[in-house]
């Protein structure tokens, strides 16, 4: 998809009401200078009896009943210019409202669609862009497009239909004070455009400044815990103080740049009027130009000169508004996953990887993955840290797509699989568990969204976490705070544990999500698990012996390679990463026993 196509398909049906924006600011345009050839007239033909020699004047003594009518009544030239000056405000008013609705709508329908893709986008595309990336994508872009369509874009036709129509009034007038008075325009245009093109890099410069000060202040923020426990609220304090100077100086250099912009270039502007008003008093005298057309050109030229200046600015401003367009675009052009087609079908059965690789940037993670779990077994996935557990988790959601292999749920390749009905059916407690920042009924919720109490207590009791949040003074109704901060990592994970346990999903997977519980309850959640889901499909990808030792089947994992499988018992007896891992997590036991 293109810009132009972009912004036409947002649009939508304002796209006609910009079009009559765009033919209001052009009448406007032409009737504010009206003002000024009417003063023109009154000085040269009613007052001074100048013979009427302009078409456009003429139409002007004809509607007002004649030179001679008009001698004596001018309160008509009074009403004409009443009229003149309400269309201009009409036009105006009716500018700047429609403005304000177009560029409205317009970022709506954007952000909404914006948001609509990016819920879409698959689990990698999110992995390999930053959150901070997209959110500025989605706010400080969206928000350059609509500070252009909600006056820019209106400006630059008023710009070049003020200037050319007086321009072209102008040559009419007198051709050679016309040239004089057109020589400042492309000078201040280029001194404008070429001094914003320079100083976008200061602007750049600003921009970046301000964010790492804004990633700071939310490093901070987020780490507030850590920062309290070792007392680097000083370090911190200095830290933000340091970006926050920066930010300053850089800003400020900008704004003595600008200053100098708008003071040289008002100079510029007025070397321009004081020429043509030179040049217009010399051909008064010789008779070559009338007052009143010289009070036209000193008006038309005013008229003409400042906002030309203010173009040069629009223009520049232009190149980060298409910069702006294309990143958006860029976002809407990554395809979508396909979450609507694909078979629905029975998914209580056997699980089994078949030669599977699996990669991302490059790196190979995964590397001919072949195993079976049958349906109702408890199997544990253990390994060293980077050793592709998760991605084995992931890709049975289709969370990630296996470079090469297959794998099949009851029979069926999950490739041809519905991806709704497929993550319905397989339920994952991540790793890092995340609570949204509102109350634990409404985390829970998230699951089921009818969920009564007692449902919602019977997964909490096998979370080993519903007396814990009864202890809180509002219970359930217990806010957790931004990312669950209220919530010692332990009670996250058990609360993220109950979240997944209430959709009741045949197939459940937890990536290392009872590491922050004590053995003890570890050992209760995985009784309650099978005493409540007694058909449940349940995989457990841990570093934990005591997680493992009672599952029915033990895969280990190592450079991404399962290199034994099996019951605990027979692990333990046979060389190998188990054996190792097993001895020293038992010998560590024994340790902190004696110990105390």
């Amino acid at each position: 998809m293109s810009s132009i196509s972009f912004i036409n398909k947002h649009l939508g049906k304002y796209r006609y009401l910009l079009v009559s924006i765009i033919i209001a600011t052009i009448l406007y345009a032409g009737i504010n200078l009206l003002s000024s050839l009417i003063f023109g007239f009154v000085i040269d033909n009613v007052i001074s009896q100048n013979p009427v020699e302009s078409g456009i004047i003429a139409v002007i003594a004809g509607f007002l009943g004649g030179v001679d009518a008009i001698k004596g009544n001018l309160w008509k030239v009074a009403s004409l210019l009443i009229c003149v000056y309400l269309a201009v405000a009409v036009l105006m008013s009716y500018r700047q409202r429609m403005q304000g609705v177009v560029s409205e709508k317009l970022v709506e329908n954007i952000r909404n669609d914006l948001y609509s893709h990016i819920q879409h986008l698959p689990y990698s595309y999110h992995v390999k862009t930053k959150s901070g990336e997209l959110i500025q994508k989605c706010t400080s872009d969206v928000d350059m497009v609509r500070r252009f369509f909600a006056g820019q874009l209106a400006e630059i036709f008023y710009i070049l239909a003020t200037a050319i129509i007086a321009l072209y009034i102008l040559y009419s007038i007198n051709f050679k004070l016309a040239l004089i008075a057109s020589i400042s325009l492309p000078i201040i245009f280029l001194y404008s455009y070429f001094f914003f093109k320079q100083v976008q890099k200061q602007f750049l410069l600003s921009d970046e400044a301000e964010a790492v000060m804004s990633d700071v202040i939310q490093e901070s923020l987020s780490g507030i815990r850590v920062v309290k426990a070792f007392n680097r609220e000083k370090y911190e304090i200095n830290k933000f103080l340091k970006t926050s100077a920066n930010y300053s100086e850089i800003t400020y250099k900008m704004i003595r740049y600008l200053g100098i912009y708008w003071s040289s270039s008002y100079v510029i502007c007025l070397l321009g009027i004081l020429s043509v008003v030179v040049a217009g008093i010399f051909a008064v005298r010789s008779h070559d130009l009338t007052i009143g057309n010289f009070t036209v050109f000193v008006s038309y030229q005013t008229m003409i000169l400042y906002p030309i200046r203010q173009l040069g600015r629009i223009m520049t401003d232009f190149g980060k508004v298409t910069v702006s367009l294309k990143r958006l675009v860029d976002i809407i052009n990554e395809q979508e996953e396909d979450l609507i087609s694909g078979l629905k079908c029975d998914l209580n059965g056997d699980i089994e990887y078949r030669h599977v690789y699996f990669g991302y940037d490059g790196q190979e993670v995964l590397k001919d993955v072949s195993f079976k779990i049958k349906q109702k077994q408890t199997v544990a996935i253990i390994g060293p840290t980077g050793s592709g557990k998760s991605s084995i988790a992931y890709l049975l959601s289709r969370l990630y797509e296996p470079d090469r292999g297959d794998i099949f749920i009851n029979g069926y390749n999950i490739k041809d699989l519905n991806k709704n009905y497929l993550r319905d059916n397989v339920g994952i407690v991540l790793q890092e568990p995340f609570l949204f920042s509102r109350s634990i009924a409404a985390n829970l919720k998230i699951a089921r969204p009818d969920l009564d109490e007692e449902k919602m207590h019977e997964a909490t009791r096998i979370a080993a976490v519903h007396d814990v949040i009864n202890s809180f003074d509002q219970g359930y109704g217990t806010i957790v705070g931004e990312k669950g901060v209220t919530l010692s990592g332990g009670q996250k994970q058990r609360v993220a544990i109950a979240r997944t346990l209430i959709k009741k999903t045949p197939i459940l997977i937890f990536d290392d999500s009872l590491s922050a519980v004590d053995t003890q309850t570890d050992a209760m959640i995985r009784e309650g698990l099978k005493q409540l889901h007694g058909n449940t499909t349940t995989i457990i990808i841990t570093q934990r012996i005591a997680s493992a030792k009672d599952c029915d089947l033990i895969l280990v994992v190592e450079n991404g390679r399962i290199t034994q499988s099996g019951t605990h018992e027979e692990l333990i007896a046979q060389p190998g990463l188990y054996h190792r891992v097993f001895a020293i997590q038992t010998r560590e036991e024994d340790d902190g026993e004696v110990n105390n």
